[in-house]
């Protein structure tokens, strides 16, 4: 006998164990103790609760991670009340077990099974049903719809089962068949209901049980069937019944009794019918389908040109004159309708008018059967509809093509290219074509200086020229405001289209004759040439797009042809935008300062504060790089704002740090986006508020230009700054609107002489005597100069020699850094 010691197996903890298998579970699953604290929360659990991560810890207690679970919750907008969600959640807990549904903020649907163990802990299992949950939603709108569409239509349907047992039936049914509720039953045999309307008295006189056993035939035959009935009340039902693959029938009850009526009277009324015909505007035909003649009324023959004698009773009369493209439609909807799978029959038509030309005809008209649903006849009516479809095809042409030129538009010119795209697709480089996008060069002037009316004579005299120069095959389209675009078929190369667009550039620089003046021109081009990459109409335009702007930004009048650089410098642009949007949330806008100089005590009076952009991948950006693109974009306005801010508050703090000096002044740049804004005076009071700052301790420094885009406005605002004793200076003086008439109209206290003309003042005689003439004017205004860029001494020896108060650049300092020029402060250098 062998003895064998029992295996001995190395196992984890119970702990690590039991964290294996809740782990390998697709449920999420949380255990808490009697007293509501977590003692494990799987990898499933946390996966479906992310924003819980932090809390799925052991001795988290229950209330804490509801809490957090109702704040999610409540910013997605799936709760009212987080507190009363958690309060519920907590109840509901404590009772022992529950199940629900719950939704997540990311849309997925859990089925949540929470129950109490017998030591009083808390199981909280998580299953995502949300596939199921789409599924019901998607069965439950379906059958909604059904439902909708059943009660909603004017036929009465009813189905039975296998058994000939009630299923369903609409309120149509209800109302047509007007049986007792006791008869309207699911379940309720279809025989119960034929013997009580037979004792009713609707199917005639007879034996009620022999007349409704006969409807049950009708009813059930095995191909379905279809018969009229004719109700006590008056009313005529078309009974059509179908049979239910596997078992039952549908049948629907249509009520007929008007067209009937009309069928008898139309039988009884043919004299009335002639003397209508002979009155009506409308043409009038009727069609006796046995003898297959047709009567045409006079009206009729009239609308096509003819006499009542040049027209016959033959069919042909009709059929030889629809337009060959139209006959197929004509002859399969009136063969639709005389087959009964249609009310009635209707076409929209062309027909040859005696002239020789086509006239759009509506042709409206009514099948007459017998009582065998057989068809004898056909009558209606032709109505004239040529001046609609001209109208029609007027809209369809506009919806088309550009209002004021006629050429075709956006739209048009887009599914243009998607066909050129699929020709190329087919033949490769055989069948290569190009984008021309024209845009004219400072169209705004004309505009703002002729008026709109002469601009559009600009346009459309444009739109003549250009469309002289296209091929026959080429596509010449208005893209909208001053912006035109060619489709170049069949283009060998880029350099053929190249060529084709300076051809276009020397057509555009011709002048133009508007009211008497003579209008001088200029287009910036971009060309894109298809290549197979391209997938899309828009991506070709886009690109031509970016070639145009690449062509004004070289100086305009210019062709350029679209290369990859472009797109990536696109691309680069798009990157560097969505940067600056998060640049103030990210804090990584800076401020630097440049010292103010006085050049009667070569002391510093104040600084200009200069934003800087600490980019994260591309290090210090100067205002060059990001200024222009936050200007385009509006982010100016927040960035500004921001600066105005952090330039007060430190200047507040050297004016703690320094309280024996003078007090220093710091120059904040307003653009013209701040400028704009309505509510600019209140929130600049509000900043100097807030920072304790004292108003005469800031100076708004304000371009030419942002101050002329309306004068009597800007007036008025620097009027509201001054009554705060906030001081004014006009920046980059002498650059734009300089003028000793809105000098004098605005209250402001400074002019800033622009670094173009000192940089070189000393060699260059004109910008010493623009210098010399600012500074004279400046005194007999009393204003105060400042000149910014001073760079070299005999620079500094000029200005002072012409009297000149202040001035900045790199001959004192750099922009520097808080830190730098804070100790530049406590050095408190003279020059």
């Amino acid at each position: 006998m062998v003895n064998r010691s029992p295996a001995v197996v190395t196992l984890p903890e119970t702990g690590d164990l039991l964290h294996i298998v809740l782990d390998g579970l697709d449920e999420g699953v949380a255990y808490f103790d009697a007293a509501n604290n977590l003692l494990v929360a799987n990898r499933q659990y946390r996966a479906f609760y992310p924003h819980l991560e932090s809390l799925c810890n052991p001795g988290t207690p229950y209330h804490d991670i509801l809490a957090a679970d109702a704040a999610e919750r409540l910013e997605h907008g799936l709760i009212d009340d987080a507190d009363s969600w958690v309060r519920q959640r907590l109840l509901a807990a404590k009772e022992g077990r529950h199940l629900f549904l719950q939704r997540q903020g990311d849309g997925r649907w859990l089925r949540i099974s929470e129950r109490r163990t017998e030591d009083g802990g808390l199981i909280s299992m998580q299953t995502d049903v949300t596939d199921q949950r789409h599924r019901e939603d998607e069965l439950e709108r379906y059958a909604g719809m059904l439902q909708n569409t059943l009660e909603n239509i004017s036929q009465g349907i009813v189905a039975y089962d296998d058994e000939m047992r009630m299923t369903f039936w609409n309120e149509r049914y209800a109302q047509l068949v007007d049986l007792p509720p006791q008869f309207r039953m699911v379940g309720t045999p279809l025989i119960d209901q034929l013997r009580y309307v037979a004792q009713r008295g609707d199917y005639g006189p007879g034996d009620p049980e022999e007349l409704a056993m006969a409807t049950f035939r009708q009813s059930t035959k095995r191909n379905g069937n279809v018969y009229e009935r004719t109700t006590p009340r008056g009313q005529t039902l078309e009974i059509r019944t179908t049979p239910i693959p596997g078992g039952g029938i549908v049948a629907t009850f249509t009520e007929i009794t008007e067209r009937k009526a009309s069928e008898e009277a139309l039988r009884r009324s043919e004299e009335r019918y002639a003397l209508a015909a002979a009155g009506a505007n409308d043409g009038l035909w009727d069609w006796d389908l046995k003898e297959n003649r047709i009567f045409f009324s006079r009206r009729w023959k009239e609308m096509l040109g003819y006499n009542d004698q040049e027209i016959g009773d033959a069919p042909e009369e009709w059929f030889s004159r629809i337009h060959p493209s139209d006959v197929q439609q004509v002859t399969a909807q009136l063969d639709a309708h005389l087959a009964g799978a249609s009310s009635h029959f209707e076409s929209e038509h062309r027909m040859l008018h005696a002239d020789g030309r086509y006239h759009w005809m509506l042709i409206r008209g009514q099948a007459v059967r017998d009582m065998a649903e057989k068809t004898q006849r056909i009558a209606g009516s032709q109505t004239d509809i040529t001046s609609r479809k001209i109208a029609e095809e007027r809209v369809q042409h506009d919806a088309l093509h550009d209002t004021l030129t006629g050429l075709p538009n956006r739209t048009l010119l887009t599914d243009r290219l998607r066909q050129a795209l699929a020709r190329s697709r087919r033949s490769g480089q055989d069948m290569r074509f190009a984008v021309l996008l024209i845009d004219l060069d400072r169209f705004k002037v004309v505009n703002e200086s002729m008026g709109h009316l002469r601009g559009d004579e600009l346009l459309v005299s444009l739109a003549l020229r250009l469309g002289e120069k296209v091929r026959a095959g080429d596509t010449l389209a208005r893209l909208g405001g001053d912006e035109f675009a060619i489709l170049l078929e069949d283009v060998t190369s880029p350099d053929e289209a190249l060529a084709f667009a300076r051809d276009v550039l020397d057509t555009v620089s011709q002048p133009f004759q508007l009211d008497g003046k003579e209008i001088v021109s200029t287009a910036s081009i971009g060309v894109a040439m298809w290549d197979p990459s391209y997938g899309k109409a828009e991506d070709i335009l886009r690109d031509a797009d970016l070639a145009m702007y690449s062509a004004k930004s070289d100086g305009k009048a210019q062709v350029a042809l679209f290369h990859a650089n472009m797109h990536k410098r696109a691309v680069a642009m798009l990157d560097l935008e969505n940067d600056l949007r998060r640049a103030l949330d990210r804090d990584e806008m800076l401020l630097h300062y440049q010292p103010i100089i006085s050049l009667d005590s070569g002391k510093i009076v104040g600084v200009e504060a200069l934003v800087r952009w600490h980019h994260t991948d591309r290090g210090v950006l100067s205002p060059l790089d990001f200024i222009p693109l936050a200007e385009e974009t509006g982010l100016i306005v927040p960035i500004g704002e921001w600066v105005l801010r952090r330039a007060c508050e430190q200047m507040a703090h050297w004016h703690r740090e320094f309280p024996d000096r003078p007090p220093l002044q710091v120059n904040v740049n307003l653009s013209s986006r701040q400028f704009a804004k309505t509510d600019l005076v209140d929130s600049v009071t509000q900043v100097l508020a807030e920072t304790a700052l004292d108003p005469a301790r800031l100076k708004l420094e304000i371009t030419e230009s942002a101050l002329m885009e309306n004068a009597q406005r800007s007036a008025h605002i620097l009027e509201q700054f001054k009554r705060r004793d906030i001081q004014l200076s006009i920046d980059d003086f002498g650059i734009g609107y300089s003028s000793l008439a809105y000098l004098r109209t605005f209250p402001i206290d400074t002019i800033k002489i622009d670094k173009s003309f000192i940089i070189d003042m000393v060699t260059n005689r004109d910008n010493l005597e623009i210098v010399r003439t600012i500074a004279a004017l400046a005194q007999n205004l009393n204003l105060d100069v400042i000149a910014e860029g001073v760079e070299a001494p005999d620079q500094l020896a000029q200005l002072r020699a012409l009297g000149i108060e202040y001035a900045q650049g790199y001959l004192f300092s750099r922009p520097l850094d808080t830190a730098a020029i804070t100790a530049l402060l406590r050095q408190n250098p003279a020059w």
